[in-house]
C-alpha cells in the first residue's frame, strides 16, 4: 500500500530560506511556464509551526538566513538553466 505524503509549496524565497534555515529539507522545482521555481517541503506539524513563526517575525541569525537564501538562489538558477532551451544568437 502506497502512502502519499503531503507537501507544502511556496514561491517565496524568503519563506523558503527561513524554512531551510530552520532545518527543513527543500526540493526546488520548475514552475509551469519554465521561468520560475517552486520550493517544496514535506507538510509536517513542525513545518507548519515554522511557517507560523515566520509570519510572527521570528528572529534567526542573519548569517544563517543569508546562507539559506544564497543556496536557494543557486539551486533555483540551476533548475531553470537545466530546463531552458538554448537561445539562438
Amino acid at each position: 500500500m502506497m502512502t502519499s505524503s503531503r507537501v507544502f509549496t511556496t514561491e517565496s524565497i524568503d519563506l523558503a530560506a527561513f524554512l531551510v534555515a530552520t532545518m527543513h529539507e527543500v526540493t526546488v522545482l520548475l514552475a509551469a511556464g519554465g521561468r520560475r521555481v517552486l520550493f517544496e517541503f514535506s507538510d509536517t506539524e513542525e513545518l507548519r509551526n515554522a511557517i507560523i513563526s515566520y509570519e510572527l517575525n521570528a528572529i534567526l541569525p542573519a548569517k544563517r538566513l543569508l546562507n539559506s537564501r544564497s543556496y536557494l538562489f543557486r539551486e533555483a538558477s540551476r533548475v531553470v538553466r537545466s530546463h531552458t532551451p538554448p537561445t539562438k544568437g
